[in-house]
């Protein structure tokens, strides 16, 4: 044979062991893709250990390092076996129902295992007894959990073959018999509809606020009265209060203690005599949405009125619960420490409407101002205009203002009038160790409107910043000095 046919051949014998390789490869990569993917099938295949159906279910017992329970299904209800009258939430109890009505494992673990103490099998950490309208029983035993099993060990029935299931089994299972106690139902409270707040604490004065447009001692304030402020009833103010009542939106028991108290559970928790009794009035209002773009018709809700009242005992072993009391309730249970606190720290003069004279200007009758011996008088006349009715059909009025019988500009005075008393505010209560410039009164102011007569009167404090303002003969705040020069020369400037 030639060298070039020799040289030919080569080429060609090498060729075919080249194509021969790439199948090989091919082949080769074609099985391990096939064996991976079959050993990701067997991986992702889950094991049924058993599977009941939750709603045939009749009996349910229930270990674990929190409880011993046993349920009992009668007409349609879940009831504790040993004390039929206990309060069984029937949510929590188809918690565990979806959990372990049926389970499946990820994985079979070991078959015939040497030492199940290993496991943690020989002292379980959960285990579930089930039995159906049939009479069939299921049992099932957990163990510890494991990171490498990605879940717990456990077995079903023998302990011959052991599992691994998820670890989100457990989850419901670790309710404590307290936990399983049916809570009261969280009362809807809207800060906004809130008419009555009371505070009675065991030691100290009571804090009460009351709101009524109509019938408020100062309804021509913003509504509410706050009693006792220094001993008298005062106005108080709405932002403040409703930003003290978004606390009520949080109540709710976290669990149960006993559903039946007795007088000595009630001396025990603190029940007997307790630290705050809490009186809430407010309504509901049915169909009530918070979409601003909501298209219901307002004037169509219908309002509830509700009462909710608890009291307040001792506080827990870990400092963050109170044991409270409901009215209307037989039980004992636990509600945040600190969702309480918030509610009952109620400091009376933070709760007022902080100006000494919310402006009106409609409703102005007559201003008496006494200053460096001189008195002034503004008075303000209306006169119906006949065959007018204004925009909420109410009667339209002409207004007319005289400072000491001379008439005056009266959209000029409305400003005036709105702006001097709408800076006069309560900076701060008299303290007792302020030593004062004296006694003298350096003005007063008495105003009459359609719903009261109002008397003001300024006295010396610091001799720089402030003033002591009296109200209605009861001092105990101050108003900036300049502040309320300013009401006597802008009011007098009037003229």
């Amino acid at each position: 044979m030639s060298k070039k046919k020799k040289q030919t051949m080569t080429i060609v014998i090498l060729c075919v062991l080249l194509v021969a390789a790439g199948i090989g490869y091919y082949g080769a990569g074609v099985h391990q893709k096939k064996k991976a993917a079959k050993e990701a099938a067997q991986e992702d295949k889950e094991i049924t250990l058993y599977s009941l159906k939750a709603d045939n279910l009749v009996s349910m017992h229930v270990v674990s390092d929190k409880a011993d329970m046993t349920y009992t299904k009668e007409n349609g209800v879940w009831k504790d076996a040993k004390d039929n009258q206990y309060p069984i939430d029937q949510e929590k109890i188809n918690d565990i129902l979806d959990d372990v009505a049926e389970v499946k494992a990820s994985k079979l673990v070991v078959t015939d295992p040497e030492d199940i103490s290993q496991y943690q099998l020989d002292k379980p950490s959960y285990q579930i007894e089930l039995k159906d309208r049939a009479g069939t029983t299921k049992t099932l035993t957990i163990g510890m959990e494991s990171v490498a099993a990605e879940g717990y060990y456990a077995y079903c029935g023998n302990k011959n073959k052991i599992y691994a299931i998820p670890s989100n089994i457990t989850d419901s299972l670790s309710y404590t018999k307290q936990e399983m106690m049916e809570l009261p139902e969280q009362p809807d409270i809207n800060a906004s509809y809130v008419t009555a707040f009371k505070v009675t604490p065991s030691k100290g004065e009571t804090f009460e606020a009351v709101y009524n447009k109509n019938r408020a001692q100062y309804k021509d304030y913003e509504g509410w009265d706050i009693t006792p402020v220094y001993g008298k009833t005062m106005p108080g103010s709405t932002s403040v209060l409703q930003n003290q009542f978004s606390g009520l939106a949080s109540l709710s028991c976290k669990d149960g203690v006993t559903y039946k108290a007795t007088s000595s559970d009630k001396k025990k928790y603190g029940l007997d005599k307790p630290s705050y009794v809490v009186d809430v009035s407010y309504y509901t209002v049915e169909g009530d949405s918070t979409d601003q773009n909501s298209t219901t018709d307002k004037s169509k809700q219908k309002k509830t009125d509700h009462v909710y009242q608890f009291s307040v005992g001792k506080k827990d072993k870990s400092g963050d619960n109170y044991y409270v009391s409901i009215q209307g309730e037989k039980g004992i249970y636990r509600m945040s420490a600190e969702t309480i606190d918030g509610i009952v720290a109620v400091t009376p003069m933070n709760m007022l409407c902080n100006t000494p004279h919310k402006t009106n200007v409609d409703t102005l009758q007559e201003i008496t101002l006494t200053q460096n011996g001189k008195t002034h008088k503004i008075v303000m006349t209306k006169k119906e205009v006949k065959n007018a009715i204004s925009e909420d059909n109410s009667k339209v009025y002409d207004y007319y203002v005289k400072l000491d019988g001379k008439s005056v500009d009266q959209e000029t005075f409305r400003t005036t009038y709105q702006t001097v008393f709408g800076n006069l505010v309560y900076r701060r209560p008299i303290s007792d160790k302020q030593k004062v410039t004296g006694n003298k009164s350096v003005g007063t102011i008495t105003i009459k409107t359609d719903d009261r007569t109002l008397k003001l009167e300024f006295l010396p404090y610091d001799g720089v910043n402030f003033y002591r303002i009296k109200v209605d003969g009861q001092c105990h705040f101050l108003v900036d000095k300049n502040v309320a020069d300013k009401v006597f020369e802008k009011l007098l400037a009037s003229k």
